[in-house]
């Protein structure tokens, strides 16, 4: 099964200009969704886009039928982590 589904892709603009871009992949075989990425312009980053767009891929899990989100992050990006955690994302034991 496919992983990608353009209901788990949300775009944020500001006008008719591409500011940010999430994608959320259906595992749902697996029983989660995955957080792909998600990316804001530097210029309109401290706004809140990042985590709306993360919002909409919570919701699309639910799309999915399934209650768990799983993402990765580079361990130095503090920023990134400490939105996951806002979210309620906790580390995985791998």
């Amino acid at each position: 099964m496919p992983a990608y589904d353009p209901r788990g892709v949300v775009l944020a603009l500001d006008g008719d200009r591409w500011v940010g871009m999430a994608a959320t992949s259906d595992r749902r075989g697996s029983g989660f969704v995955f957080n792909e990425m998600t990316g804001v312009r530097a210029c309109h980053r401290g706004r809140g886009i990042s985590v709306a767009m993360k919002t909409f891929g919570i919701g699309f899990a639910g799309i999915c039928g399934v209650s768990t989100v799983r993402t990765v992050h580079h361990p130095a990006n503090e920023r990134a982590i400490a939105m996951n955690r806002t979210l309620g994302y906790v580390d995985a034991v791998w």
